[in-house]
């Protein structure tokens, strides 16, 4: 009995320690982080307000140029390439097309924390990533009802992630959060590859005739670029995103953005004076995609749920109850002990 006693404490010791680890360090340090086989793909459907074709821009064409009401389609990946301890390679492709034809794509490469989903700099040197702050291609694992820092990748540069609301969103339970993104310059070098750096004065004079630029804004633009044959013109960026968040997960269910590019001229004091959309449209996920992340955030809650809560309590519940059983097994044990067993041939000797 004493041995059975010693083997089911040793047992639920064994249960209670694993509970422990399972909860505290285990599911923390390596399941509630990001996969390193993760490769996401969404897409989202959109309209495209007005379009600029930057070389038909430039030929001084601008019934060719400027197109309205084009449909939209964006298709994201988000790939984790390599990882080194806590810390992820990833790389997010966006490729935008209308009709079949590429518009437009960004690809960027980040060092992100696999827990917090933030940017850092820790990071292997050989690795060749955007310098960025911020939460980059998702929210954190345990997101919270607070606000968060986002990196814009148009400007390089970062704006508030401000929590709104929690809501039922694609069937599952989601916290919504909200972008605003002023018209700022546009910093990211595959963006601007494509667009004009400076535009005929004449172009200048054949926009205003069509009334797309005020008289006043044209005669100032002859004041500050007198006798110039070029003018530089600089991109600003604003947008408006929403966001649906699985909380447990930090995957992203659903995005609606409003956005546009405006093209104008770049003022020798370095201020940009807005002129044309070269890009307006909007976009949200597709049914699909929408479904699909619903999915994906259910799964892996379950499994979060399932490691880091359940199997734990069932083992401390386990643990504990082969403690107790130790203990009783133990006290019978003890009373039992060789001076309270009764001598076989005491009653032959008296």
């Amino acid at each position: 009995m004493r041995k059975t006693a010693v083997a089911c404490g040793a047992v639920g010791v064994i249960f209670l320690v694993a509970a422990g680890l399972l909860a505290f360090w285990i599911t923390p340090q390596f399941i509630a982080r990001l996969p390193g086989d993760s490769n996401t793909v969404r897409t989202y459907d959109g309209q495209i307000r007005s379009l600029i074709d930057p070389l038909a821009l430039q030929q001084g064409n601008l019934a060719a140029a400027i197109k309205v009401g084009l449909p939209e389609t964006l298709r994201r990946q988000v790939k984790v390439l390599q990882t080194s301890g806590n810390t992820a390679l990833v790389r997010d492709s966006t490729t935008v097309t209308s009709s079949g034809r590429q518009i437009g794509g960004v690809t960027s490469q980040y060092a992100v924390d696999r827990r917090s989903l933030e940017a850092t700099a820790s990071h292997p040197g050989s690795w060749n990533v955007t310098d960025a702050s911020g939460l980059t291609v998702n929210w954190p694992i345990g997101a919270k009802q607070q606000n968060y820092t986002g990196w814009v990748v148009d400007t390089q540069a970062t704006t508030q992630l401000r929590y709104l609301r929690q809501e039922q969103h694609g069937g599952v339970n989601t916290y919504v959060y909200r972008a605003t993104v002023p018209a700022t310059p546009v910093k990211n070098p595959q963006v601007l590859r494509d667009l004009p750096k400076a535009l005929p004065a004449k172009l200048f004079q054949q926009i205003g005739k069509s009334g797309l630029v005020p008289a006043s804004t044209l005669a100032g633009l002859a004041t500050a670029f007198p006798h110039t044959a070029q003018i530089p013109v600089g991109y600003l960026y604003e947008a408006t995103s929403t966001y649906w968040v699985a909380p447990a997960t930090g995957i992203v269910v659903d995005i609606s953005t409003v956005e546009q590019q405006l093209g104008g001229v770049a003022l020798p004091d370095g201020k940009i004076v807005p002129l044309l959309p070269v890009l307006a449209d909007s976009y949200s996920g597709s049914q699909a995609s929408v479904q699909a992340a619903a999915t994906d955030a259910t799964n892996g809650s379950n499994a979060i749920q399932a490691v880091g809560t359940t199997v734990p309590i069932v083992a401390a519940v386990v643990g504990l109850v082969l403690l107790v059983i130790a203990v009783i097994l133990g006290r019978r044990g003890r009373g039992r002990g060789p001076g309270q067993v009764r001598d076989p041939g005491a009653g032959a000797r008296s």
